[in-house]
């Protein structure tokens, strides 16, 4: 049993820097997790990445440290402290990527895909178009306002509506009173977005020309 253990727990500190950094990429995007299988896969993905950056600069510090000045001793602490510090900066690089679209937009221009990096058209679609919407319920009402937050998924979740207002047939606002109002997207059949972007956020008027988001519901 000894011995087991003794076998397990290397592995652990070798793995736990990639779960680490997939903990913190699914905690922080929009992503929903995947199965069991799908987790440790990206877990070793995040792994390989990690120790071979670990290689790669442990073998960096050393030349320095040989031909140059010393800050200390290579041994398993400093590898396991560098490796939790990669796993947390690639965590976030990770993060930073996924919801800013840099990289897929440079990969678009080139041709080499047609993708986002955001997890869904829905999701892309909020993310790309900071601006008042229209939301069509299921009773034929409509809710105009800002949307500060938005479901991750076009089946369930709720909007957070800023400055809330419902439109007339004529287009016309009849204000709610309320500084905020959440809708389940259950009650929403599809979203307009205004062409009233952020600069205008604190202006209010018609929705104009929008286009058309459908949902699920």
């Amino acid at each position: 049993m000894d011995g087991l253990v003794k076998e397990v727990i290397p592995l652990l500190q070798y793995l736990i820097p990639g779960f680490l950094a997939a903990w913190i990429f699914y905690s922080l995007t929009a992503f929903k997790r995947p199965d069991t299988f799908g987790q440790i896969v990206q877990a070793l993905i995040f792994t390989f990445l990690i120790q071979s950056l670990v290689v790669g600069l442990g073998a960096l510090l050393l030349v320095i440290g040989e031909g140059f000045f010393s800050v200390g001793v290579w041994d398993r602490k400093s590898e396991a402290l560098l490796s939790a510090v990669i796993a947390v900066l690639l965590g976030f690089l990770s993060c930073y990527i996924a919801s800013s679209d840099k990289l897929h937009r440079a990969l678009r221009r080139v041709n080499i895909t047609r993708q986002t990096s955001f997890p869904s058209q829905w999701y892309s679609a909020f993310s790309t178009r900071p601006r008042f919407v229209v939301l069509h319920l299921l009773d034929n009402r409509r809710l105009y306002g800002w949307p500060i937050e938005w479901p991750a998924e076009p089946t369930r979740g709720q909007f957070v509506i800023e400055d809330p207002s419902w439109l007339d047939g004529e287009g016309q606002e009849f204000q709610i009173g309320a500084e905020a109002i959440v809708i389940d997207v259950s009650n929403v059949q599809w979203v307009e977005f205004s062409q009233q972007n952020g600069e205008q956020h604190d202006e209010q008027g018609s929705s104009g020309n929008a286009s058309l988001l459908q949902t699920n519901g």
